[in-house]
């Protein structure tokens, strides 16, 4: 039992360390790019609007 605690406690303190190593983004990083994910996802979910848009119609035309 006492193994698991040890193996325990290490990774905590690994984790620990890692964390330390993490360079975080600023405010104004972190607004830049929220607004990069915000534009390139709206415009991808368009793209796929108007795709299956044309791919209904074109099989509504078809049918």
């Amino acid at each position: 039992m006492n193994k698991y605690i040890g193996k325990a406690g290490q990774y905590y303190r690994d984790v620990v360390a890692e964390m330390r190593k993490v360079v975080w983004p600023s405010k104004e990083e972190l607004k830049d790019l929220t607004v990069v994910v915000l534009t390139v996802s709206g415009l991808l979910a368009l793209f796929t609007f108007l795709v299956d848009w044309v791919i209904n119609f074109v099989m509504g035309k078809l049918l």
